[in-house]
């Protein structure tokens, strides 16, 4: 047979396979592949910011407290009545559909969220036995460069020397609880329990003084605008926006120091009192969240930065 009844195939070779590598199988497969690509780049991304917040001391203990927090949340939330009567009406409500076999509805398990929430709650008292040294970091720095205004000089004063009686009555019956030192010594001042009384009135003193620091903050910041206006100097648009920026920072760097301080403020009167001041306990966690958000918000933020 010649060659002229077999005529050579001039289709390009990969003309041959447009049928399969288009194909909704293929297709399905490379978009597959790019998703689970995708999904271990952001994990990738998200692992390193959170490796980056946790390197910080300041990082780990937000972190820390957002879990000792949340987790004292669920715990109170799965203990709650309202809760229960849910799950209860569920589970009646599915074994009359039929879609379960099981006599009663499971309870729920607070206690696994409280161990959460103490866990976390005493991996943040073992790092703060540390915590005195930067106190006197704190201390050292702002007596060799004393702050230009001398009423927040003073109030920062009073700050490190209530955060170091806050610090340092913490550790000792903490230490104390532990079997570090003899619980005799620190019963013969009162006990343990007073002596987390008066370490917490220490961190009250902390945030008392911090209201008098904002305060004046407000003051000169008014004053400086103020001075600014009335000596009318001519500013190019890069510099105004410059400074539109700085104060912007400025602002809200004393807003989230005064939603901070006035969420923590009652939380920590009612722990200054052996019986508190009637908040509930419930509503503690929550409170504590509130106060942190903002802070954990802006160091999540500024690990994408770095």
């Amino acid at each position: 047979m010649s060659d002229s009844e077999h005529p050579p195939d001039t289709t390009p070779h990969d003309a041959q396979h447009v049928g399969k590598s288009n194909s909704p199988v293929a297709a399905g497969k490379s978009a597959s592949r790019r998703e689970l690509l995708a999904a271990l780049t952001a994990t990738d991304v998200t692992i390193r910011r959170l490796d980056l917040l946790l390197s910080s001391a300041d990082g780990q203990e937000r972190v820390l407290a957002t879990v000792n927090y949340v987790a004292s949340i669920l715990h109170h939330l799965c203990a709650s009545a309202p809760w229960i009567a849910l799950q209860t009406r569920l589970g009646i409500l599915a074994r009359l559909r039929g879609n379960t076999a099981s006599p009663s509805p499971s309870k729920p398990s607070p206690s696994k969220w409280a161990a959460l929430s103490s866990l976390a709650s005493e991996t943040r008292y073992n790092l703060r036995l540390f915590g005195l040294l930067p106190l006197w970091i704190w201390g050292s720095d702002t007596l060799k460069n004393p702050i230009a205004d001398p009423v927040i000089h003073a109030l920062t004063i009073l700050q490190v020397i209530s955060n170091v009686i806050y610090q340092f009555l913490e550790n000792v019956p903490y230490l104390a609880s532990k079997g570090v030192i003899s619980k005799k010594w620190i019963n013969k001042y009162g006990g343990i329990d007073l002596w987390y009384i008066w370490s917490t009135r220490g961190w009250f003193g902390h945030i008392f003084f911090q209201f008098f620091v904002l305060w004046r903050q407000h003051v000169l910041r008014k004053r400086r605008m103020a001075a600014k206006r009335a000596a009318g100097n001519v500013e190019t648009e890069e510099l105004k926006a410059e400074e539109k920026e700085e104060l912007r920072e400025e602002i809200r760097s004393w807003k989230k120091s005064l939603v901070n301080n006035t969420i923590w403020a009652p939380l920590c009167v009612h722990w200054c009192f052996e019986k508190g001041i009637g908040i509930p306990e419930n509503l503690i966690g929550l409170f504590s969240l509130m106060a942190g958000a903002w802070g954990l918000r802006d160091s999540w933020a500024a690990t994408a930065k770095a």
